[in-house]
């Protein structure tokens, strides 16, 4: 088997060094009033690839990013000589902060074009572009312009021109990260984007030294291969690209200088909320039912338009439209059939203004200089917000286990796009896995897309089986939590949409499931064990406890008619086969099976001390994991502290077949096994991931066939995709 040439992806969790890596262009403020999150910008429609460079600079996506020819809704106006503050965020909704990794060092400049319509598709690629600023390694401050971007919390700041000719423009920012650049081949890493103003001015001057973007650099430019690493002293950077724009470099005469008005891109009069380029308009007054029903169906129409519409800064003022559609559906069936209510208390905080006074320091013009100077292109940086740190430190994953004895880390999404880890300090972290992982030589850093904090330590989790990152409203993934309700996440919503309660009958306290698992026969059911029992939950009904309760232990009754025996203590594991048959595993170490979907009867129990064939054998302290073969005829179990995996031949003699050994587990951490067409691949506490190929061919006991050292620490768990 050649691992790299079947480009079969071994992901060890533990071994992710988890520093921001990548940024984008998220929104932007002018004279320092924010304009909002992603609202007159062109974002890329690729959620989870929204903070990745563009490849190769020959790409129409130069211009103004992935999706970059789709113009948005909104079209927001400045004034001649008005600054404009570009934002960069690692994290494109804000939940995080930071904005750029230290080591993505490198020039950065601003770009404007002249156009007919600013939210018009198919007009960013081409000619008409030209530059109103640029700056790349400053020798006083011994910094790079990406270098002050970060230390300003992502923000660089210009001034636009005070002569240019009024009209619908975009605005483009652009940072080139040289950190790659000294690579064969090299890697100049751009990261654009663009803003859809109007310029209200009486000015005349159009800019005639233009350039086509794609096409304002090439891979032959010296910069584009500058090593960023070698360079000491006074740093030359070598010119690439168009100079910078002078007012004295303009045609005249060609528009008018009356100032223009603005009729494309502008805010409804009735906007009463806004989320990146969506309003929710007021909604229709009504004095009866009929018409009270009707404007809550409007507003849930809208509620469902800003959800589908929500690009990488997220839905946030989304959910705040959700309760307010809420309020009004009650309204309705409480009889309050004057309406519609106020909106005013679900409104979000306003965004704040930049700097502490209101404004943020003042850019030089370009009129008369051609280029800003060094240090006055950023703006004021704000606080970064406080973040609990991990065990680690911070949110990173620095090496070592990230999984502790009772949590479940590092499961990997069904699209193969994510991986949820859950830690000791209670935080489930999504990250998201570039689609050019293989292409790179080295590990690459990943960074968490989405961080949720939980009040008591996580027992299990499971992703939907329609997990897609092309959909923000099926990704969802659940967890359980010791003494709540199971809870249902999002990595795109940091609150918790849904939750669903089990409770004991006897002391009415929550019971926390210690395995979950989506049925694929229906996938909005999914199962949870807990002690004795394993409950059927709808994921459709929030806040309801469970559709059907099934103990593992049988009834007296059952017993006596010569009914199958069930398995005693808290089910810990479970797994489902392609025909249909569940099995769930116990922490007492004992494995029951059950057909129908896992709905029906008790097909059979064993108990894994019974069947230890020696002294290398026993001691397991409970079962962890239960894992189909691809045909449902063989069953593997693994154990904490336990050195093997057992293979059971279910369909055939319903006997243990074979003892895979040299797992290296000696320890309570929950470290994962994956069955993978045939092979089984397991991480050990050395460091070490091993296979065992063959699956259901070989009896006995059984060696790896073939290992290698993935991390120094434990690898827990192994994912392939």
């Amino acid at each position: 088997m050649q691992l790299l040439k079947s480009k079969a992806l071994l992901v060890a969790v533990a071994a992710f060094d988890a520093a921001s890596a990548h940024t984008t262009f998220t929104n932007f403020f002018i004279d320092g009033a924010p304009q909002g999150d992603g609202t007159c910008v062109r974002m890329s429609d690729n959620i989870p690839e929204a903070t990745f460079p563009i490849r190769p600079v020959t790409s129409q996506d130069m211009a103004c990013g992935v999706n970059g020819e789709k113009g948005v809704a909104r079209i927001c106006p400045a004034n001649s000589g008005s600054q404009l503050t570009f934002n960069f965020r690692d994290w494109p909704d804000g939940s995080q902060p930071g904005s750029l990794d230290k080591s993505h060092m490198g020039p950065c400049a601003v770009y404007m074009k002249k156009v007919d319509n600013s939210a018009a598709d198919n007009n960013a690629a081409g000619p008409g572009w030209f530059k109103i600023f640029e700056e790349d390694y400053d020798n006083s401050s011994g910094q790079w312009c990406t270098s002050k971007i970060m230390a300003n919390d992502g923000k660089l700041s210009v001034n636009l021109p005070t002569d240019l000719a009024g009209g619908y423009y975009l605005v483009r920012p652009e940072l080139l990260a040289l950190h790659q650049a000294d690579k064969t081949p090299p890697d100049p890493q751009f990261y654009v984007g663009c803003a859809q103003i109007f310029l209200q001015s009486s000015g005349s001057s159009v800019p005639k030294d233009t350039v086509s973007i794609p096409g304002h650099v090439s891979m032959q430019d010296k910069a584009m291969t500058f090593d960023i690493w070698t360079a000491k002293g006074q740093i030359s950077f070598p010119q690439f690209s168009p100079p910078t724009y002078k007012s004295a470099s303009s045609k005249r005469g060609i528009e008018s200088r009356t100032q223009l008005t603005q009729t494309f891109g502008l805010k409804p009069a009735n906007c009463i909320m806004e989320n990146d380029n969506w309003c929710g308009l007021k909604l229709p007054s009504y004095a009866d039912e009929g018409g009270c029903w009707a404007s809550s169906q409007n507003c849930w129409d809208q509620s469902k338009t800003c959800y589908d519409s929500a690009g990488p800064v997220g839905s946030k003022n989304c959910k705040n439209w959700e309760s307010y559609c809420d309020s009004v559906k009650n309204a309705c069936g409480a009889g309050n059939f004057n309406g519609p209510p106020s909106a005013a208390s679900f409104m979000p905080a306003p965004p704040a203004r930049l700097g502490s006074s209101g404004s943020s320091p003042i850019a030089s013009s370009p009129d008369n200089t051609g280029s800003q100077s060094a240090d006055s292109g950023y703006a004021e940086a704000k606080a970064a917000p406080s973040t609990p740190s991990s065990s680690n430190g911070d949110n990173s994953i620095k090496g070592g286990s990230v999984d502790t004895c009772g949590s479940n880390g590092g499961l990997k999404s069904p699209d193969g796009t994510s991986i949820l880890t859950s830690t000791a300090d209670n935080v489930l972290r999504t990250y998201i896995l570039p689609s050019d992982l293989l292409s790179y030589s080295s590990t690459q850093p990943l960074h968490p897309y989405s961080i949720h904090h939980n009040p008591e330590p996580v027992y299990a989790t499971a992703f939907h089986p329609a997990y897609t990152l092309q959909s923000p409203l099926s990704a969802l993934y659940i967890a359980s939590l010791r003494s709540l309700p199971v809870r249902l996440f999002s990595p795109f919503n940091p609150s918790i949409p849904a939750s669903y309660p089990l409770v004991s009958p006897t002391t009415e306290e929550y019971i926390a499931p210690h395995s979950l698992l989506f049925s694929y026969q229906n996938p909005n059911t999914f199962f949870a064990g807990s002690l004795n029992l394993i409950s059927v939950f709808d994921i459709n009904r929030n806040g309801e406890g469970p559709v059907e309760r099934m103990p593992t232990v049988p009834s007296k009754r059952s017993r006596v008619v010569g009914g199958v025996g069930g398995i005693k203590g808290i089910v810990s594991a479970l797994g489902i086969s392609s025909e249909g048959l569940l099995a769930a595993g116990t922490f007492s170490r004992w494995v029951g099976l059950y057909d129908g979907h896992g709905r029906g009867g008790s097909m059979g129990v064993f108990e894994l001390r019974d069947e230890a064939l020696n002294k290398e054998e026993a001691g397991g302290t409970g079962i962890t994991q239960v894992l189909w073969s691809g045909d449902g005829r063989y069953l593997c179990v693994a154990e904490r502290c336990s050195d093997g995996i057992s293979v059971w031949d279910i369909r055939g003699t319903g006997k243990r077949l074979a003892w895979l050994r040299g797992r290296d587990v000696k320890t309570n951490q929950r470290l994962g096994v994956e069955v993978v067409s045939g092979e089984v691949w397991a991480g050990g506490v050395d460091g070490n991931v091993r296979l065992w190929e063959g699956l259901g061919m070989k009896e006995g006991m059984v060696d790896p066939s073939w290992e290698f050292r993935a991390h120094d620490g434990d690898v827990s768990p192994t994912n392939l995709s």
